[in-house]
């Protein structure tokens, strides 16, 4: 009995994940060179909610029939953007953690401490 439980000690310790593997086999855009991967690319999260970011620090696209028109800089290892134009009128800065899972941008607002989302870049 006793090598019984030992074993389903180990076995329920192998299947255990912490969440941070998926963050982890990902890379994150943390300077503007990085970026590359995304310029110039069309960033969706919902059919008829897109844009592109240019290497000119501007991104521009169309959010649910509205113009979507910004700036944005990489700064500490953010994407750091402002819309002058949106769905809602015009949004403050917000520093963005970025990593790029394949074909999917993953995003967390508020320098990595807000919520989450995923665009699909093609």
């Amino acid at each position: 009995m006793k090598y019984v439980a030992i074993f389903a000690l180990f076995a329920l310790s192998a299947c255990q994940t912490t969440g941070d593997t998926a963050e982890m086999s990902g890379m994150q855009l943390a300077t503007q060179n990085d970026l590359n991967a995304v310029i110039g690319k069309t960033l969706t999260f919902n059919p008829g909610e897109s844009f592109v970011i240019a290497a000119n620090g501007t991104m521009k696209g169309n959010w649910g029939g509205a113009p979507l028109v910004g700036t944005y800089e990489m700064r500490d290892g953010f994407f750091c953007r402002t819309l002058s134009q949106g769905p809602r009128g015009p949004s403050p800065e917000d520093c963005q953690l970025l990593i790029l899972n394949g074909s999917s941008l993953d995003v967390t607002r508020d320098r990595g401490n807000g919520g989450s989302f995923s665009y699909t870049v093609s």
